[in-house]
């Protein structure tokens, strides 16, 4: 059995119309496309690291305005991570994503038309645009 070890946060950001992705440049899911998105800080509120994980991954200043769920699935990642998601919407405009340190690049993608997806984030994404 998989237990609890971090909770995480990711990012549903919507640009144009399309849904912005990164490409893992490390594992786990390496070379996976994913949302945008990681671990929250001690003394850090899930909604903060959001913004915060957003803006070092991708480089996008966002707020995050709807909780799209806990996803927590045991084996959505195999360190034992659960993860708040956020549908963010940009705060400053005419802003274009960039691959930081932590993808290999970075792309929007017609919701509806995705590439395989890493973790759980598919589902991530499938709730979002149900909401």
């Amino acid at each position: 059995m998989t237990e609890v070890r971090a909770l995480a946060t990711d990012a549903v950001i919507l640009l144009d119309g399309e849904i912005v992705l990164l490409e893992r440049n490390h594992e786990p899911d390496a070379g996976a496309w994913v949302l945008p998105g990681g671990f929250v800080d001690p003394g850090e509120r899930a909604r903060e690291a959001c913004a915060r994980e957003v803006r070092e991954e991708v480089g996008l200043a966002v707020e995050p305005i709807s909780f799209i769920g806990l996803f927590d699935a045991p084996n959505r990642d195999e360190r034992g991570n659960v993860s708040a998601a956020y549908v963010c919407r940009p705060t400053e405009t005419g802003q274009t994503p960039d691959a930081r340190e932590e993808a290999r690049q970075v792309a929007t993608f017609d919701p509806h038309d995705l590439p395989e997806t890493g973790f759980d984030h598919g589902d991530i994404i499938r709730t979002a645009t149900e909401l």
